[in-house]
């Protein structure tokens, strides 16, 4: 039996620690807002300035960190290079499957994913109810953008100016419960965006309703929305509301393996349905 070397694993051991110290240096640059002299960053870790130095000149030479005139140290080129690496390498369908499924199985229901495109819905992503009865949208269907949960969502990360680029009148109304008046269709749009998920309630198909929240990415842009969508009669409003918090959860999931930013407090509640939403079903 080989003898352990004592002084390699004491190096390794040490090397891990350094390593260790040298990432939570870079987390505290990455997570202000400006850059950051030498003692707030001693003082903020609590790594010994000697220590911290020898840190961030190696950290400053690998080109993770940059070090201005005035001692300030920021974030360095290498991160850009890494960050975009990263987004490069991900796939939004493949991130969300495994959420997707947890979905389908909290609810029993089919959930989608979507984004926008040509001015509709394309569904990227779909996984199925097992019940026998169940929406028809499929992987490359599309719908509209006004009725569709999904479509709300993706309208709601818009400005309004850009939205109404959209909503070119005469809007589809698909169903009786279909909002065609692109100003409704903004009004409704500004409460998607005060609790952060959206309902279809019978809008865009007969029969099915639909809940959705959107995706966001590494700059808080809403990318994509993720809904669960069932027949009415086994779906009621108040099913929707109390899945809602389910989807948020599995959208601000999704949004952080894409590098999206915390999701806010607004939309974390399960408000129930207001007047105005009563009178456009």
């Amino acid at each position: 039996m080989s003898i352990p070397d004592l002084d390699a694993a004491s190096t390794s051991a040490g090397s891990a620690k350094a390593l260790v110290k040298g990432l939570a240096l870079v987390d505290l640059v990455a997570d202000s807002g400006r850059p950051l002299r030498l003692v707030d960053l001693v003082e903020a870790s609590g790594v010994p300035r000697p220590t911290a130095l020898r840190l961030l000149e190696v950290l400053c030479r690998a080109e993770v960190l940059r070090v201005d005139a005035d001692g300030r140290y920021g974030l360095g080129p290498r991160v850009a290079a890494w960050g975009q690496s990263f987004l490069d390498r991900l796939d939004l369908r493949s991130q969300a499957v495994d959420l997707m499924e947890e979905l389908v199985d909290i609810s029993g229901e089919t959930c989608f994913l979507g984004v926008v495109d040509n001015q509709q819905v394309l569904y990227l992503a779909a996984v199925n109810s097992p019940q026998p009865v169940r929406p028809s949208a499929r992987p490359g269907f599309r719908n509209p953008l006004h009725c569709t949960g999904i479509g709300k969502v993706l309208l709601s990360g818009m400005a309004d100016a850009d939205v109404r680029g959209l909503l070119v009148p005469p809007l589809e109304r698909r169903t009786e419960n279909t909002i065609t008046d692109p100003d409704a269709v903004l009004a409704h749009l500004a409460r998607v965006r005060e609790r952060g998920y959206a309902i279809d309630e019978i809008e865009n198909e007969e029969g099915v309703r639909c809940v959705a929240a959107p995706v966001r990415d590494h700059t808080g842009a809403v990318i994509a929305g993720l809904s669960v969508s069932a027949p009415a009669y086994r779906f009621s409003t108040d099913d929707l509301h109390r899945l809602a918090p389910d989807v948020l959860r599995v959208t601000a999931e999704l949004s952080r393996r894409l590098g999206g930013l915390p999701p806010t407090a607004s939309g974390t509640d399960r408000p129930s349905p207001t007047t105005s939403e009563r009178s456009t079903r």
